[in-house]
């Protein structure tokens, strides 16, 4: 089958690494850490998993993380090498293993990518997964499988890269007759978000600000006007597209992301802005809660500055080091930060329902019209444009860029 590889042992990782410094399209290549090329197809590590056709793999912003080698070293021992990358995905079911119940061939899902207790063959489940919240397993190094996270990051198991990739029956979703691919292929990112509102649900009234307004910070708007519509939501968006893509998904207002919106973020919020000695202004008051939705400095340092007192933060973006960083607002205004990871199954917010389950309930129903979102789609031998594409935003006018079977 065709699929993408990532590998990086040094020698392969100092040439990418260098020529990716020359220009952005030498990341790819047959002598990069990401490669397109021939591979077999992964074999079934055991009875109760299933072959996957993929239709579509979604390109995240931590997948591009590993392509320009920019994620982080600390979660290296949570994958194996070479695994094909892609966790975004909707499929067919292809082949049944002899223990699978309740799934067809032919029948159109969406994979749970996350490896924690259940797939791994893990008995008695960790603590985490016991809870209801796999996203905190203990063993994502351990059992039947090589260590990673998730599908997309594990030797063996193929990717949303790749024609085909296996998985257990436990992370199968059936995809609703009504809800296209071009929109099942953005339940996982959706579901990240459900999870994290979910678990952070906004009061009535509560003054909401989203920071970042890529994909995973646009489907956190779709999730707050599903889920907590009752809160004012504003956003600030890089580029004009993005600003208009929210508004159209619940965003009560839309603030620039270029220039100085410290003016329009105080009145929004209602916060003042004192001048210190040296630096950016910060506020007095400001929002009841913040979604950080991209990484880097800028979005988590605007996060700090704009949370009220008592208010908190939520980390989606999938952030790194974060030098340069003043903390003092997390004492000096007593703020709550919390990370959000994946998915759950657990009774979380006042929903029963997996994170899955809900978004695809959501995407099928019309509360979270997502299907604008995918601006662009490729095959896989055009993996060096679809990537350029997804990295160009400004140019591309990008928001999900996915590939097309």
């Amino acid at each position: 089958m065709k699929a993408v590889t990532f590998a990086a042992p040094i020698p392969r990782y100092l040439v990418t690494a260098g020529a990716g410094r020359l220009s952005s399209a030498l990341y790819v290549g047959p002598h990069s850490c990401t490669r397109l090329a021939e591979s077999p197809s992964p074999s079934l590590p055991g009875p109760d998993w299933v072959r996957i056709q993929t239709r579509m793999g979604g390109i995240c912003g931590s997948d591009l993380g590993i392509v320009t080698l920019t994620a982080s070293p600390s979660t290296s021992p949570f994958s194996s090498f070479p695994f094909t990358p892609g966790h975004e995905n909707v499929g067919t079911v292809a082949e049944l293993g002899a223990a699978v119940k309740g799934w067809d061939v032919g029948q159109r899902v969406v994979v749970n990518p996350l490896l924690s207790c259940v797939p791994r063959g893990i008995e008695p489940v960790c603590a985490g997964c016991e809870g209801g919240h796999p996203s905190r397993c203990e063993h994502f190094t351990d059992g039947r499988l090589a260590p990673g996270m998730l599908i997309g990051t594990t030797r063996g198991l193929g990717g949303g890269w790749g024609e085909e990739f296996v998985a257990h029956q436990s992370q199968l979703f059936a995809v609703p007759d009504a809800v296209p691919d071009e929109e099942a292929v953005l339940i996982e990112p959706l579901a990240c978000s459900v999870q994290a509102v979910r678990a952070n649900l906004p009061p009535a009234g509560a003054r909401v600000l989203v920071i970042g307004s890529g994909a995973i910070g646009l489907v956190t708007v779709a999730a707050l006007n599903a889920l907590a519509p009752a809160a004012e939501v504003t956003i600030v968006a890089r580029y004009p597209f993005q600003a208009q893509q929210a508004e159209r998904l619940g965003a009560a207002r839309t603030v620039s992301g270029c220039g100085d919106y410290f003016e329009a973020l105080a009145e929004i919020s209602g916060a003042r802005l004192l001048k210190p000695i040296i630096g950016k202004r910060i506020a007095v008051g400001g929002f009841d809660q913040v979604y950080v939705c991209v990484g880097g400095v800028r979005g988590m340092q605007d996060a700090l500055r704009f949370t009220r007192s008592g208010g908190s933060i939520v980390l989606l973006g999938n952030s790194t080091q974060l030098n340069g960083i003043d903390w003092s607002p997390v004492w000096l205004n007593e703020l709550t930060i919390r990370g959000s990871l994946c998915y759950s199954g657990h009774s979380h917010g006042g929903a029963g329902a997996h994170a899955f389950t809900e978004a695809a309930a959501m995407v099928a129903d019309g509360s979270a019209p997502l299907a604008p979102l995918l601006t662009h789609t490729f095959r896989l031998d055009q993996l060096r444009d679809a990537l350029l594409t997804a990295m160009d935003k400004k140019g591309s006018g990008s928001i999900k860029v996915a590939f097309r079977y």
